[in-house]
């Protein structure tokens, strides 16, 4: 036996033998106390002095995951009273890298689906990929007479005019004659089995009013509010993506796409949002006209009516419901939640502010939007956080903004956002230059900085939250997966749907981790001679006239 476990030993003993006599009265209880840490002292700190090198090691890494374990516990049982929890393993998700990888998952999903289908979209192109990919939806419903496939996407957005196509007017025209005539190849081998298997719901903002619609080009129409949702759900199979079914999302627009293999019970919860949506949506007919709501209410000719419906049947479905378990086998756990403006619904907003509150000194924190145009309450608790923590900004280039080069006034787009960017660097490298002053270091890591992406052929749409606890390096222990680019739209005029993650499984960390850096491997940081080029240049009378339509950006 060392010499140093004999110590140990003895200083065991000892103390119980004090222990076994305690005294009565307080100022023995003091002294009894004193002589018990004096002799633990005496007998303890040699032998642990020579051990200290290794002990104080293993110990400070312990702790450091013991205490990682317990902040995202934590978090874990805060999230629980804003939005339901789905437990699950992190080995049943996938992180997808490409968009080629994104439409081949969607294909093969739509293959090997026995039982539903449900894809969300803004909505879905008129090229060839397009075309292809109806082609798989028309197979699969002529192969399998139990299959039902939903598809939901924004009545705005599928109506207006397309010049992509030489045959389709608008997607949809498309849809209708690709699946819902009586000449669609699927329906001519269904040998008198019920059409019911297929449904095109588009939705309608009861914001675009008669008299706006009649001022509003069609083009512009959609700046009053859209359905942004987008998710795939194939089976148990759920694919999660800001992407939407188009073209240049299937080949140089980067985004971002999480798979979760074998989660029912997550699956049907997002079919269950896409099937109460759709109801509250016009169904597409096979000559491409819309017909009314199944719910009845009529979004134009009813709106209050059709809110009040549709935030009652949202919310019953986003309650929270139970207490997240941390203890039977799982290793992560996502909360689905929603922003939807119009209906007074802003669980997204909700979450990310407190969040961004409970994140301890040190957490490293990196937030994507391709549009740039953060809500002053996004804003502020950005710089707020960077008072003790690493924030980092990723957004688009002007010339990796997918309105970059258009015709009109949306040609101007890429430089307003550009404009709101440089005002909040400009307030950051402020706030950065204070804080350091105040704490007498200039390497401090803390503050804000942003990024921009650009990669020649490429534009940028990935969006996105991570947050890698002090300390950690297996990657982010928590990310945000969805439509939202937490500008004023996403807040107040577009319906949104997001998926918060909280993992302890490394694997699917360091997927991550993986995911996230191959963004700025295409990026580099800002500074303030970024905001002097030829497109970036505006001058007040342009910065007063971002501001003044900000909140439909």
């Amino acid at each position: 036996m060392s010499l140093a476990v004999k110590k140990v030993l003895q200083a065991s003993q000892a103390l119980a033998v004090h222990i076994s006599k305690p005294s009565s009265s307080v100022h023995g209880k003091k002294s009894h106390r004193m002589m018990m840490t004096t002799m633990m002292a005496r007998c303890l700190l040699p032998p642990l002095g020579k051990l200290q090198p290794w002990n104080w090691r293993q110990q400070r890494q312990v702790t450091m995951y013991q205490d990682q374990e317990s902040v995202i516990d934590d978090m874990v049982g805060g999230m629980a009273s804003f939005a339901p929890v789905f437990p699950l393993k992190g080995e049943n998700v996938k992180v997808l890298e490409t968009p080629s990888q994104f439409l081949e998952e969607v294909k093969e999903g739509i293959r090997n689906a026995k039982e539903r289908v449900v894809l969300a979209s803004l909505y879905i192109g008129t090229g060839s990929l397009e075309i292809e990919l109806l082609d798989v939806i028309a197979d699969a419903l002529a192969c399998n007479p139990s299959l039902q496939v939903t598809l939901l996407c924004d009545a705005l957005r599928t109506t207006r005019p397309s010049q992509e196509s030489s045959i389709d007017t608008s997607s949809a025209a498309m849809l209708a004659r690709v699946l819902l005539s009586e000449d669609a190849s699927w329906r001519k081998k269904m040998w008198g089995r019920s059409q019911e298997q297929l449904r095109i719901a588009l939705y309608h903002t009861p914001q675009l009013t008669e008299t706006l619609r009649w001022m509003l080009p069609a083009r512009a129409r959609e700046i009053v509010g859209v359905c942004h949702l987008k998710a795939f759900i194939f089976d148990n199979t759920l694919v999660l993506s800001g992407a939407n079914l188009s073209t240049s999302y299937f080949t140089h627009r980067q985004d971002r796409y999480l798979c979760f293999l074998n989660c029912n019970q997550l699956a049907s919860h997002f079919c269950s949002l896409i099937n109460i949506v759709a109801s509250f949506s016009y169904t597409l007919d096979m000559d491409g006209k819309l017909k009314p709501c199944s719910v009845h209410f009529d979004p134009v000719r009813e709106p209050a009516s059709f809110w009040s419906e549709m935030a009652l049947s949202v919310t019953e479905l986003f309650f929270p419901t139970s207490e997240p378990n941390v203890d039977k086998g799982f290793d992560t756990w996502v909360f689905p939640t929603v922003q939807m403006g119009p209906l007074g619904i802003r669980q997204d907003e909700e979450v990310l502010l407190w969040l961004l509150k409970q994140m301890p000194k040190g957490t490293d924190i990196h937030l994507s939007s391709p549009y740039f145009n953060l809500t002053p309450a996004y804003e502020a608790a950005l710089l707020e956080a960077a008072n003790d923590k690493n924030v980092h900004i990723l957004t688009a280039s002007p010339k990796a903004n997918g309105f970059y080069g258009s015709k009109g006034i949306s040609g101007a787009i890429p430089r307003a956002y550009s404009l709101l960017e440089q005002s909040l660097y400009e307030r950051a490298q402020l706030k950065n230059v204070q804080q350091r002053s105040q704490v007498f270091d200039a390497s401090s890591t803390n503050g804000l900085s942003i990024y921009e992406y650009e990669r020649k052929g490429w534009t940028f749409h990935a969006k996105g939250f991570w947050c890698s606890l002090p300390g950690e390096e297996e990657g982010p222990n928590v990310t945000l997966i969805g439509s939202s680019n937490f500008g004023y739209r996403s807040r107040d005029r577009d319906l949104e749907a997001q998926l918060w993650i909280f993992s302890k499984a490394p694997h699917l960390r360091q997927q991550l981790e993986r995911e996230r850096d191959d963004l700025y491997v295409h990026s580099h940081r800002v500074n303030a001679n970024v905001f002097v080029g030829d497109d970036r240049k505006g001058g007040l009378l342009a910065s007063l006239a971002v501001r003044a339509v900000r909140t439909w950006l």
